[in-house]
């Protein structure tokens, strides 16, 4: 009797990770806009990164299909 694992989609996990850090900035970006410019733009860029490895990997592991799937099927 084989027991059935769930792989984990490598390439799907980039697509994600790829979303999730261009909206991670965009949001970070608007902040630090009407925040006049006063933080260093950098330290949201490696935020951004470390929370879209994060969220790509609960995503993949814990979600059902949405609309960010969606998006990652079509890059």
């Amino acid at each position: 009797m084989s027991k059935h694992k769930n792989k984990f989609n490598t390439t799907k996990y980039i697509k994600l990770s790829l979303i999730y850090f261009v909206l991670f900035v965009a949001v970070f970006g608007l902040i630090d806009y009407y925040s006049l410019m006063s933080f260093n733009f950098i330290y949201f860029i490696i935020i951004s990164f470390v929370l879209a490895i994060i969220i790509a990997y609960y995503h993949i592991k814990y979600k059902k299909h949405d609309h960010i799937d969606d998006i990652a099927d079509e890059i």
